[in-house]
């Protein structure tokens, strides 16, 4: 058996969050990989949070017409 992690692309489609769970918070964001492959995640409110965080992180680093533009 390998330790290798094998990679997959997969791109955000828009949609938004299935909420599964509301105590605990829990829900399913789904991605589209090659050939039509749906990817869900699972995410709780700790992973979503870290997500956020993550996500203003990358925008920061926008120049131009891709500048930040939150406050």
């Amino acid at each position: 058996m390998s330790n290798a992690w094998a990679s997959l692309e997969a791109e955000y489609q828009g949609n938004g969050v299935e909420v599964v769970s509301t105590d605990p918070l829990i829900g399913r964001l789904e991605l589209m990989a090659e050939q039509e492959e749906v990817v869900e995640v699972t995410i709780d409110r700790a992973t979503a949070e870290q997500l956020i965080s993550a996500l203003m992180a990358f925008l920061a680093h926008g120049e131009g017409d891709d500048a930040p533009n939150f406050a």
